[in-house]
């Protein structure tokens, strides 16, 4: 079969893999894209964030395997996953991206299912489920993105937006996408939550989706990486691309979708401010007063939105049951304590995942 394409002639799908610090992982995501059918029309676009363990190497040990043909490696000094994904698409020459995290998986059937679509050209976006697998790739949850009734194609329209938006399930890797979509739009660096910045200006553009309830994608929850700690940063991080949301409202047809992202981002922002550190939590909520100050003064002379943001109680309330149940697990010796060499890094677990588990503390 021929792909009448640009770039590279055999590759239908250019695969994006941020890897950092995941010597035990990265063979297996690796090989779950290397064993599927098709496997010889994906382009894997490696790039090691400056890790520091034998993960390049346990790379370059696949590459030499000479079953990864296709497989392109670039290693670069440690600047967090957003810097990375953003050098990755740069370099992507298939007309299709998708997106693997370095200690994820795809399931055996993954292929199977996208590359026809791609085939046909059926859409701008697929969008699939996800599932959860522990350390040892046990399946022990899942994603829910995709109602099974709502299967097939669907018109990328207002109505599909909203949608997203309500859903608010933003992680990159649940779809793959044209890659003339992603053409200057890049993920905000040295931020985290970099995909509530990015993946709804992906959808903007889009005007056609294809919905796939099939579990594709299986993400890996480990222990250290559940509990993200708030920090001042994540608030700041949900701050800003709460208020970019904000400013891109200016009267057309798409207003309605960026001020449902805009209530959805902040009121997240408000979650996380409720769960940082004593020391931290003034700074934070300066934070959260500032972007709503910002909102008053947008509000003020439109009658879509409501005037004022409620939301000093929220966070009261949230704090005081974020609080109580942190001193039941410190007291019952529960607390998940992440192991020492797995310092925080704002391209970890911590950015892409946290969506996946917004309530669990």
């Amino acid at each position: 079969m021929t792909h009448a394409h640009h770039g590279n002639p055999e590759t239908l799908l250019s695969v994006i893999i941020p890897a950092y610090n995941v010597e035990h992982f990265i063979a297996a995501s690796l090989e779950s894209a290397l064993s599927q059918p098709r496997a010889d029309e994906i382009e894997l676009i490696v790039i090691d964030d400056g890790s520091t363990d034998l993960t390049l190497e346990r790379i370059l040990e696949v590459q030499r395997s000479g079953r990864a043909p296709n497989m392109r490696v670039i290693h670069q000094e440690n600047r967090g996953v957003s810097a990375a994904r953003n050098r990755a698409i740069a370099e992507a020459t298939s007309p299709y991206i998708g997106f693997l995290d370095s200690d994820d998986v795809w399931s055996a059937d993954f292929t199977a299912k996208i590359m026809p679509l791609l085939d046909a050209a059926t859409a701008d976006i697929i969008e699939f489920n996800v599932g959860i697998i522990d350390s040892d790739g046990k399946v022990i949850d899942k994603v829910t993105l995709i109602d099974p009734a709502t299967v097939g194609h669907r018109a990328c329209d207002l109505d599909a937006l909203l949608d997203f938006a309500r859903v608010y399930q933003v992680f990159p890797v649940a779809r793959v996408y044209k890659r003339e979509l992603w053409n200057g739009i890049e993920f905000p660096t040295g931020r985290v939550y970099e995909d509530a910045a990015a993946i709804p200006l992906v959808y903007a553009r889009a005007t056609s989706l294809f919905r796939l309830a099939d579990d594709l994608y299986f993400y890996r929850r480990r222990a250290g990486s559940i509990t993200t700690r708030a920090t001042p940063n994540t608030v700041t991080s949900l701050a800003t691309c709460a208020e970019e949301t904000m400013e891109r409202c200016n009267g057309d047809a798409l207003d309605p979708f960026w001020l449902a992202m805009f209530h959805k981002v902040f009121s997240y922002a408000c979650h996380q401010a409720a769960r940082v550190d004593t020391p931290a939590f003034a700074q934070s909520m300066r934070t959260i007063e500032a972007t709503a100050a910002r909102y008053r003064r947008f509000a003020a002379g439109r009658n879509d939105t409501p005037k004022e943001l409620r939301f000093h109680r929220k966070i009261v309330v949230d704090r005081r049951w974020f609080q109580a149940k942190r001193m039941v697990k410190r007291a019952l010796g529960m607390e998940l304590r992440p192991p020492s060499t797995a310092r925080a890094h704002a391209s970890g677990k911590a950015s892409t995942r946290s969506h996946a588990s917004v309530s669990r503390d």
